[in-house]
């Protein structure tokens, strides 16, 4: 689930759906799939989630993004392990800044890759991604930035997460620029769901918000997969939910485009004491004895920028945002290293760095 404030009324409205039990209301309804989605749906997404042709370059040792410190700090990892990218995708003027903990089982390649796959229209909405190690993959979204713990190198996983996003930002159909508009909670998602027989997996039972993510997940297959739904299974079950959601999100969920608009960045910010970052006539450097620092880095996008919108996504949504345990889906080892040859040439074609290829 994704929480999203941007002003005190923001907050007096999430108060109200805290207290109206809807955020954490149980559907109880029969499932479409009892034993989740990523089996029947993400070697299609592989195989038809055309990715977008980019290139990556490494910021220097230092610096971070503010939302990627918020979520780190609030966790037993160190900010000064963390490597900030900038990631130019051919369908946006615009670059998205990743973060990724040095240990995150998770490669930079693995997440340009997977990000790259969601249509424009859909990540567009998304302000930063961050990895971070763990066992199994979990994840979690808040103030339009997600966090991945762990392999989560699994489309129908991000296509989970990028929904929670849209689902505070752009139903209301108006390109909202921050306000908070949570569809799936609204009687006219909720109509739906109630005229329907099924949902489409055990976790989708577990609130209107997971509901809508996960069938935002069917949505998108059935844009891409040649046969559309009707393959997949008796999916009629839930044909007015997902109706319904098109309804409001079909257009980000279409491939194809070009980005309309970008989220700032959030505020580019010394990693901590030890990087130093303190100003000088040499420009900025570290401490004595420590790793120098280089110049604080240019802001991938920033306000006034053509693209930008006004407002940006409220911190205190992004470190208080719900962890969904996605342990029990796997990575695809062989999409990975299929990326990675992809990726690297597309970077060496323009100069830039390569990764090693992971092994087979």
């Amino acid at each position: 689930m994704a929480i999203f404030t941007n002003s005190k009324a923001n907050v007096l409205q999430l108060l109200a759906l805290f207290s109206s039990g809807v955020l954490g209301q149980n559907l109880n309804k029969p499932v479409l799939f009892s034993d989740g989605l990523s089996p029947h749906v993400d070697s299609v997404f592989f195989q038809h989630l055309t990715p977008t042709q980019s290139t990556w370059d490494k910021w220097g040792w230092g610096w971070i993004p503010q939302a990627c410190l918020s979520v780190v700090q609030g966790t037993q990892f160190s900010p000064y392990d963390i490597e900030v990218y900038n990631v130019h995708y051919t369908d946006c003027a615009s670059a998205v800044v990743m973060c990724r903990h040095n240990q995150a089982q998770m490669s930079i390649i693995n997440m340009i890759d997977a990000f790259g796959r969601i249509p424009i229209h859909d990540r567009q909405w998304t302000q930063h991604i961050l990895a971070l190690p763990a066992g199994g993959c979990s994840a979690g979204t808040g103030g339009a930035v997600t966090t991945f713990y762990g392999p989560c190198y699994i489309p129908s996983v991000f296509v989970h997460e990028l929904t929670h996003t849209l689902d505070a930002f752009v139903n209301d159909k108006t390109g909202s620029t921050g306000a908070v508009h949570v569809y799936s909670t609204t009687s006219s998602y909720l109509n739906s769901v109630n005229q329907d027989s099924c949902v489409p997996d055990g976790y989708a039972n577990t609130s209107p918000q997971e509901d809508y993510a996960q069938t935002s997940v069917l949505a998108l297959y059935e844009k891409v997969n040649p046969g559309g739904l009707d393959p997949i299974g008796p999916w009629r079950c839930l044909v007015n939910a997902k109706n319904n959601l098109d309804s409001i999100i079909g257009q980000e969920l279409t491939p194809g485009g070009s980005c309309t608009h970008r989220w700032a960045d959030s505020a580019i910010v010394c990693m901590g004491p030890a990087a130093g970052c303190t100003s000088s006539k040499r420009g900025f450097e570290g401490r004595r004895g420590l790793k120098p620092v280089g110049p604080k880095p240019n802001p991938a996008n920033k306000k006034g920028d053509p693209l930008v919108l006004d407002l940006l996504p409220d911190l205190a949504s992004v470190v208080n945002a719900k962890i969904t345990d996605f342990s029990h889906l796997s990575s695809n080892h062989t999409a990975g290293i299929e990326a990675t040859i992809r990726i690297n040439a597309w970077n060496k074609a323009a100069g830039k760095e390569t990764v090693p290829v992971p092994k087979a």
